[in-house]
């Protein structure tokens, strides 16, 4: 069966890769049976992976609702830009995880210019300058071009404090993206020993595995958060489903101004992801 990517490209439809998406999203075994099965047998020739994705989170979220948010996670950070969040503080949050002090948007200093930089991290002595490189959409690809318009700014800023006589501090660059590097993109910042952080990207520090690991996964994961609750909650700047997880659905409804039986449910989904109960 022949299906159309989100890039346009056409590709045969792997059974056991969509099968093992499921599984990647914690959906017990019978489930990952169930709902494998029922979209495999609904595929049609030339259904986009879209459409695919559609069909499997409505079967997820009648089965089991932390897995449908879990298979939601890459479209939900790509969603995080319209939302109204700031990806740069989205890899704040995964920065603090990884016990970095943080500051966002600073201007540091070059030796030809100064450079607006979307994260400081830093612990111990070594100092970090982080770019983070969001797509709106969870199929384009970070390309070689930025990443070597990140090393030329690591550059310039240490020609600067070497201009200043600085010395024990260690800079380094690193490069957040919500989505894939290109093949190119990885090589280069191999040969110039520099970090990356993608989408399945490095292999066990991935940016989907640190979101598994530390469970930073964003509201927009959640199936009942509809367009007014987002716009209510991004207000309030709630980023996380951790955060929604110690609300009663009392008081998210009143503090968020958020209908009761949605509350509810949205409550209930957060419960189910962060604590396990479905």
């Amino acid at each position: 069966m022949k299906i159309v990517k989100a890039t346009g490209e056409i590709e045969k439809f792997s059974k056991g890769k969509f099968c093992t998406s499921l599984e990647k999203a914690g959906a017990p075994d019978d489930v990952v049976q169930n709902v494998c099965e029922r979209v495999s047998g609904e595929l049609k020739p030339g259904m986009t992976t879209s459409d695919i994705f559609r069909k499997a989170s409505k079967y997820l979220v009648q089965k089991n609702t932390a897995a449908a948010a879990r298979y939601n996670t890459k479209r939900g950070i790509a969603n995080l830009g319209p939302a109204g969040f700031v990806f740069e503080q989205f890899v704040e949050i995964v920065l603090h995880e990884l016990g970095y002090k943080t500051a966002r948007n600073r201007f540091v200093k070059g030796a030809c210019v100064s450079h607006e930089v979307d994260v400081l991290a830093w612990k111990d002595d070594e100092h970090v300058i982080v770019e983070a490189k969001y797509h709106n959409s969870p199929n384009i690809k970070t390309h070689i071009d930025h990443i070597m318009y990140a090393d030329a700014r690591l550059m310039d800023i240490e020609r600067a404090h070497q201009k200043e006589g600085e010395r024990g501090v260690r800079h380094t660059i690193w490069v957040f993206t919500n989505t894939r590097f290109t093949s190119k993109a990885i090589r280069y910042a191999k040969c110039r020993h520099m970090r990356l952080t993608g989408w399945n990207y490095p292999a066990k520090e991935s940016l989907e595995n640190l979101v598994n690991r530390y469970a930073l996964y964003p509201v927009t994961v959640l199936p009942s958060v509809d367009r007014v609750s987002l716009e209510q909650l991004s207000r309030a700047n709630m980023m996380l489903a951790r955060d929604i997880a110690p609300y009663t659905p009392e008081k998210f409804a009143r503090e968020f101004h958020i209908e009761r039986t949605r509350a509810e449910r949205i409550v209930s989904e957060a419960h189910a992801l962060m604590y396990g109960n479905n």
